[in-house]
């Protein structure tokens, strides 16, 4: 099998790559942990812990065009100082020291309610 390079493909390849080399970073803000909670891979607490937030550590999250933290919601948890069973299933996707998963969103906090 033979590939062809032609100057429109390479100039198409050129332009895709200046415009994912210029793409505007993600928007982020500050959530800080109310307890030492555990970074997941996935939206569950049988998922994979990539990491440990400690109490008062900050981390950022993706915001929307409005400024709103973005949300995700899957398994439920108990987590953060809740007695007994919960059936809150939101979850806030935190960068921390470089590792980015997933914490309920009942252990963290903005920055302005700190």
């Amino acid at each position: 099998m033979r590939i062809m390079i032609t100057a429109a493909s390479t100039a198409a390849l050129l332009l895709a790559t200046e415009a994912s080399a210029t793409a505007a970073p993600t928007p982020t803000k500050t959530l800080w942990a109310q307890e030492s909670v555990k970074i997941r891979a996935e939206t569950t607490v049988r998922s994979t812990a990539l990491g440990l937030m400690p109490k008062g550590a900050s981390g950022k999250s993706p915001v929307d065009r409005s400024g709103s933290y973005k949300r995700w919601f899957g398994g439920k948890h108990n987590a953060c100082g809740s007695k007994g069973y919960i059936g809150d299933d939101e979850w806030h996707k935190i960068t921390y020291r470089g590792v980015t998963g997933f914490v309920p969103a009942a252990c963290l906090m903005p920055f302005d309610k700190v």
